[in-house]
């Protein structure tokens, strides 16, 4: 039964039993009458010293054992972290790498088959794909003969059918126009720089009717022979062409306007920005262009007549010189003593022609070859100067005695001199 309340007393530490065992023996030396010895009050007291500094020890151990382990469980915990960390960033590397590698794939994938797309004409397999177009001449700025070009603001708009980009049902939509199959336009004639007013966009319907529009403002360079100037009337052309597509495959003809059904292919505008010119005649046509023999790419233009307005040459040039001319030759009709008059008039009908042709050189275009105006310029000069060089041949006769022959040749000139002129001027206003 003891034995039994022995086992169930609780577990005590090795110290505490050493402790309760020295003080049973101070206490059992005490009662015998050996506690005065001071010899046994040593030996206990190092004993007790002993067991501390065991205890210490031990405690110092307990606790280096529990501080190593702690950090090398930190440390543990530590490398862990940074290896799992490594290998998380690296596995998210790779997958990040692999999503852009398929990314990269499937964007060259798709532009693949949007070039196929844009390249491949529409059902090009049943013949030259037709474009119908409507191109209408919305103003003239100016035409410069000199240069040889015109400034003019044309609006385009184009129409085919593509019945890859059919989707019944859908509304209208607009896409960019690089992403659909188009004809590539390209002015011909263009000189200098072209702005485009409307944005590159094409309009799909849900049956893939494709639609595009475009404004262009730009200088056509137009090659002008002036012979006739400024009695002359030119055709003037606007020129599309469909780049890398001969008339075999493309071919463009001309649309009908929805609004007014009498109006195929194109117009002009009622009122254009253009006082010295008259539009005859107009017309839109498919134009093939073709620079060499060789080449004919499908295009197609826009040809208009104009005819120049002579009025303002007839103000500004020929009247004045029809008085110089008028002027020299009134020297005729004073008496042949009056010599220093009729020499003075010549000489101040000489030096009016040069300035007025200072002021001709501005208003004329600047050629290599000789105008209608050229020659009744130059032909009222020579009207000029021969009226000068007749007075002083008359003056000298004067001089020589020979009256007769001075008054003959005063009376000829009053007569041949207006009927040179008037022929002259009959010729550039008439013939």
């Amino acid at each position: 039964m003891a034995l039994m309340k022995f086992r169930t007393w609780p577990r005590v530490s090795r110290r505490s039993l050493v402790l309760v065992s020295l003080v049973l023996s101070i206490a059992a030396l005490g009662a015998t009458g050996a506690g005065t010895d001071p010899e046994a009050d040593t030996t206990v007291e190092q004993a007790i010293e002993q067991l501390d500094k065991e205890a210490v020890e031990k405690a110092a151990d307990i606790a280096a054992r529990k501080a190593v382990e702690e950090t090398v469980g930190k440390a543990a915990e530590k490398a862990m972290e940074k290896t799992v960390g490594k290998a998380t960033e690296k596995a998210v590397k790779q997958v990040v790498e692999k999503a852009a590698k398929e990314a990269v794939k499937r964007a060259e994938a798709e532009a693949v088959a949007q070039a196929e797309q844009t390249a491949i004409r529409p059902e090009e397999l049943k013949g030259p794909t037709k474009v119908s177009f409507l191109i209408f001449l919305i103003d003239i700025d100016a035409i410069d003969d000199a240069n040889q070009n015109f400034t003019a603001n044309v609006y385009v708009r184009l129409r085919w059918e593509d019945r890859r980009l059919a989707s019944p049902g859908a509304p209208v939509r607009q896409i960019p126009l690089d992403t659909v199959w188009n004809p590539r336009l390209t002015l011909v004639n263009l000189t200098g720089l072209m702005t485009t007013s409307l944005p590159e966009v094409v309009q799909i319907e849900p049956d893939g009717t494709v639609t595009y529009h475009q404004r262009y403002t730009a200088k056509f360079s137009q090659a002008l022979y002036l012979y006739e100037f400024p009695r002359d009337k030119h055709t003037f052309t606007v020129q599309f062409a469909a780049a890398g597509y001969s008339a075999d495959q493309l071919e463009f003809v001309p649309g009908v306007y929805p609004a007014d059904p009498s109006i195929r292919g194109g117009a002009i505008a009622d009122e254009l920005s253009l006082p010295d010119w008259k539009i005859l005649r107009y017309e839109a046509v498919t134009l093939p262009y073709h620079p060499i023999e060789t080449v004919r790419a499908a295009g197609f233009g826009f040809r208009f007549e104009a005819d120049r307005h002579i009025e303002y040459y007839l103000w500004q040039v020929v009247l004045p010189l029809s008085v110089v001319v008028v002027m020299s030759g009134a020297a005729f009709w004073f008496r042949r003593e009056d010599v220093g008059v009729r020499i003075g008039i010549a000489t101040s009908s000489v030096l009016t022609l040069i300035a007025n042709r200072f002021v001709l050189a501005s208003l004329l275009p600047r050629l290599p070859y000789m105008t209608r105006m050229d020659y009744l310029s130059v032909g009222g000069t020579l009207l000029v100067f021969l009226a000068l060089f007749v007075v002083v041949f008359s003056a000298f006769l004067g001089t020589k005695q020979k009256d007769k022959w001075a008054q003959n040749v005063d009376l000829s000139s009053r007569i041949l001199f207006p009927a040179a002129y008037l022929m002259l001027l009959g010729w550039f206003l008439f013939l």
